[in-house]
């Protein structure tokens, strides 16, 4: 074992092997028979070093100053204490529990663990305290957090996948030799050993798309590059704006609200508007001039020069061709309702 190492450590390469006391040589031993025994005590003291060990945690160090993670514990095969053990990687981090084993290895006299060993096949947890000395029944996970069933994803062919602790999913989905990425989280505490994703029916999702995916999406066959967001609400804040750039924007469902959830004023419909209004303006000329029959000879007011001009009548048509000729610059050209 190199000097001042706290990692390494050696076992016995021949651990069955035994040399006797007495070889039964005479006083002159023959070549053969020294030969014999200077092996015999060579494979004897012979011994495999390992450069790693594991560590079981028994402390977890979490943003302190000048240590975002950290652990303490005993190496499992060394019975020795290496002190503070820091992540070998810098921008991925999982932080172990109280009890789970964690691969260590040393460089230049820091000691680094790499990941956690898979002891019970669980992306939960995989905690097994006692290993190294006295088994507490009694030892928790952390301060807070608690065991619960957690079913890791069905998973195909090449697939790649970052799985949290209760049920969160990045997916490099490989399925049909096709790329996508599915983001997910659900909780499923049902029976079964594996976790089918499927966007319709998962907590929260967020699917990216090339040539889009077996599954149906919304009762929808999806086709080609696409983006899908499902779950009970979605949430956008833009603090300068929201952009959306698309020739067609369909909103689907029974209400829509701009401005605020509370909104409660009914946008108008643009073309029902135009036919709404020409119907009453000829309503209106029709009952106008029933009245005025009533009261001059021919339905016309005769102007001060005693000229008969139906002026009324004349206004009125005037208002329904420009209604007509003119409504496009009221109705919006790209925001539609039915």
């Amino acid at each position: 074992m190199p000097k001042n190492s706290k990692v390494g450590y050696a076992v016995k390469a021949n651990d069955g092997l035994d040399v006797p006391a007495d070889m039964k040589m005479g006083r002159l031993p023959t070549p053969l028979q020294l030969s014999s025994y200077i092996k015999k005590v060579t494979q004897f003291s012979e011994s495999e070093y390992h450069e790693t060990d594991r560590l079981e945690v028994k402390e977890v160090i979490r943003n302190k100053p000048g240590v975002r993670l950290g652990v303490r514990g005993i190496l499992i095969n060394g019975k020795s204490d290496p002190g503070l053990v820091i992540p070998a990687q810098t921008n991925t981090t999982t932080v172990p529990l109280v009890g789970e084993h964690v691969n260590v290895i040393e460089r230049e006299g820091v000691v680094y663990f790499t990941d956690i060993t898979n002891r019970k096949n669980s992306v939960n947890e995989n905690s097994i305290p006692g290993v190294v000395g006295d088994y507490d029944p009694t030892t928790k996970y952390g301060k807070n957090f608690r065991r619960k069933k957690v079913k890791p994803i069905d998973i195909g062919e090449g697939c790649i996948t970052f799985e949290g602790r209760f049920g969160q999913t990045l997916h490099f989905d490989g399925h049909d030799n096709t790329p996508k990425i599915k983001i997910s989280t659900h909780v499923d505490e049902s029976d079964g050993d594996f976790r089918k994703e499927k966007i319709d029916g998962d907590d929260s999702s967020i699917y990216l798309l090339s040539r889009g995916m077996r599954d149906k999406f919304d009762g929808n066959t999806i086709e080609g590059k696409k983006v899908l967001i499902q779950s009970d609400g979605i949430f956008i804040k833009g603090r300068q704006e929201v952009k959306i750039n698309a020739p067609n924007l369909s909103v689907n469902e029974n209400e829509t609200k701009l401005g605020s959830r509370d909104a409660e004023q009914s946008v108008i419909k643009g073309d029902d508007l135009v036919d709404f209004l020409n119907d009453m303006l000829t309503d209106i000329n029709s009952a106008f001039n029933q009245a005025m029959t009533a009261i001059t000879p021919g339905g016309v007011i005769v102007t001060g020069g005693g000229a008969a001009i139906p002026v009324f009548a004349g206004q009125i048509v005037k208002l329904q061709t420009k209604l007509l000729t003119e409504s496009n610059k009221f109705k919006s050209k790209i925001v539609k309702t039915i």
